[in-house]
């Protein structure tokens, strides 16, 4: 998997994140990423998302609900391309064996 390094919303350190492909029929045409504890889903081209809480036992997109704790989250432009040139494309290996379709 390919990561890039961000801190986001009112994170206090930096962390690495795990940038997951697109998927067809996702809300919109946004870009998912997690990190150990957290995870954010946002709009490429406005930077609006949501950032998850902290999780000390890991983030999942269940916890991309409010009612869950889960931010409004303004992503930089700098995290943004980041992850735009991180994101696997069609026959990248992205694991053991794991292509993406």
């Amino acid at each position: 998997m390919r990561t890039i390094t961000a801190k986001l919303g009112n994170m206090r350190k930096a962390k690495e994140w795990v940038v997951y492909p697109r998927t067809a029929g996702a809300p919109g045409d946004t870009i998912l990423i997690q990190s150990d504890a957290r995870i954010c889903r946002f709009d490429p081209v406005s930077g609006v998302g949501t950032l998850s809480a902290n999780k000390s036992s890991g983030a999942y997109g269940i916890d991309l609900m409010k009612i869950r704790g889960a931010t409004d989250v303004v992503v930089p432009a700098s995290v943004i391309a980041d992850a735009l040139s991180a994101q696997p494309k069609s026959g990248d290996l992205i694991g053991p064996g794991v292509y993406v379709a």
